[in-house]
This record gives structure tokens, sequence and C-alpha cells, in this order.
């Protein structure tokens, strides 16, 4: 079962992606850091790379596991499109410059270049900036 620590993406992402669809397991995430475990302790001798991998698991573990949360979540959310989106046209696979901006700002927020607080405010902001357009073009079927 894929989780998110941060509680912010996690509710971010429970609102966009389908966990029950989202087929990422542990077994991948743990496969992926035993690679990053072995390249990291291959440059050491063989008696060694007990010690390295426990150093490397108590340096980098927590951080390599947000990283990977955050790959997984980027991935699937900026992929996805909302399928009823009135500021592009039906069948056409690109993404509106609301879900643009949006994708921008959770960027943002994954490389902490901005806070919580401030992605929520952005978003709203976001949102009140397009308000009008999506009203218009939602009821004249644009």
């Amino acid at each position: 079962m894929f989780v998110v620590d941060d509680p912010m993406l996690a509710l971010i992402a429970r609102f966009v992606v389908d966990f029950d669809r989202l087929d990422v397991t542990n077994q991948e995430f743990l496969q992926k850091q035993a690679e990053s475990i072995k390249d990291y302790v291959s440059q050491y001798p063989e008696e060694q790379k007990t010690e390295k991998a426990l150093e490397w698991i108590e340096a980098y573990a927590k951080q390599y596991r947000a990283d990977w949360q955050q790959s997984v979540i980027n991935e699937r959310i900026t992929q996805r499109r909302c399928p009823d989106c009135p500021l592009i046209g039906h069948g056409s696979n690109s993404h509106c410059e609301i879900h643009d901006r949006w994708v921008e700002l959770l960027k943002n927020y994954m490389d902490k270049e901005i806070n919580s607080r401030k992605y929520v405010e952005e978003t709203l902001e976001l949102l009140t900036q397009h308000k009008d357009d999506l009203k218009i073009r939602k009821i004249s079927g644009a």
C-alpha cells in the first residue's frame, strides 16, 4: 500500500489520485532503495560494505523515502487531466492554464520552495482568478 508521509501532499493526492488503482507497492520502493544502497557500497571494500550500508540507511533513508513518494505523486498528478475541464476541448490530452499553473505550485511545494500555507493561498488565488472564466465557459458550453 502506498502511503504519503507529508500531510499536505497526502491530502492533495487523495483528491487527485485514485489510490486503489495506484500500482505502486512498497516492494517497488524497497527494491529501488536496495539498488541505491548497493550502488553506494560498491565503492567500498567487502569488509566495509555492511557498515557503509548501515551508514547510508541512517543518513539517507528518510529523505530517500520522501523523495520517492514525491516522485510517484508528481508523476501521477501532473499527468492527469480533469475530464470535464471547460477550458480545453473534449478529446484533448493537453492541460489548461489553470492545471499548468497548479502543477507549478505543486512542484514548488514539493521542492520546498513554498510552504503548505503559501501553496494553499496561491492555489485558492489561482482558482479565484479564473472563477468567472470557468463559470462562463461551463454555462456557454464552450
